[in-house]
C-alpha cells in the first residue's frame, strides 16, 4: 500500500481558468460578491455583474448566470415580489395609524376558479392633501411610472398646484397596468 506523506514540486494546476459552468460559483454564492454594489447603485448592470465576478473570483461567467444572481442580489437586498405584496395590506393599516384621517380605498375581485384574491387597486389620499384639496387651482395632473418585475403594475401620483403656486401631492395608488 502506498501512502503520499509530503509531495515536494510546483503545483500543476492551472486556478486561473475555470469551465464555463464552474460548479462552486452558483447564484447563491456570486449574488454575495454583488450585494454591496447593489447597495450603492439600483441601475447595477449585468455587465458589471460579470466584470466584478471576474475580479473577485478570476472567472467569467455567463450573461444569464449574472442576470439571476443580479436578481438574487436585489431579493436579498430589497426582498422579494410576493413578501412586498403580502406586507402591502399591513403597510396601509399602519399609515392609516400613524396618519389619522388617511383614507385607504382597495379593489379586490375573487375568481371562482382560483383560491387567491386579485388585487386591482390601492388608493391613499394623506389627510393633509385631503383638507388642502379645497385651496388647489382647478387643473390637476396626474403622474404614473411604472414597476418592471413579476406584476404588471404602475404606481400613480396625483398633483395639483397650491394657492402659493406650488406642486402639492393630492393621491398615490397603485393599479394594474390595464386596469379600467
Amino acid at each position: 500500500m502506498w501512502v503520499v506523506e509530503k509531495y515536494i514540486g510546483n503545483h500543476t494546476c492551472n486556478i486561473d481558468r475555470f469551465n464555463e459552468n464552474h460548479f462552486n460559483l452558483n447564484v447563491d454564492l456570486i449574488s454575495l460578491v454583488l450585494i454591496p454594489h447593489i447597495e450603492s447603485s439600483l441601475t447595477y448592470k449585468v455587465k458589471e455583474c460579470i466584470t466584478s465576478v471576474a475580479q473577485v473570483y478570476r472567472y467569467t461567467i455567463t450573461k444569464r448566470k449574472a442576470f439571476l444572481e443580479r436578481k438574487r442580489a436585489f431579493e436579498i437586498v430589497y426582498g422579494n415580489w410576493d413578501k412586498s405584496f403580502a406586507a402591502l395590506p399591513k403597510y396601509m393599516a399602519s399609515l392609516q395609524h400613524f396618519n389619522p384621517g388617511t383614507i385607504v380605498e382597495w379593489k379586490h375581485d375573487r375568481h371562482p376558479d382560483f383560491t387567491q384574491i386579485i388585487f386591482r387597486y390601492v388608493i391613499w389620499p394623506f389627510k393633509p392633501s385631503i383638507d388642502g384639496f379645497v385651496h388647489f387651482q382647478s387643473v390637476i395632473s396626474i403622474d404614473d411610472t411604472h414597476v418592471y418585475g413579476k406584476y404588471d403594475i404602475k404606481m400613480l401620483i396625483a398633483v395639483g398646484i397650491d394657492a402659493n403656486g406650488q406642486i402639492f401631492s393630492l393621491a398615490f395608488a397603485i393599479c394594474a397596468n390595464k386596469s379600467q
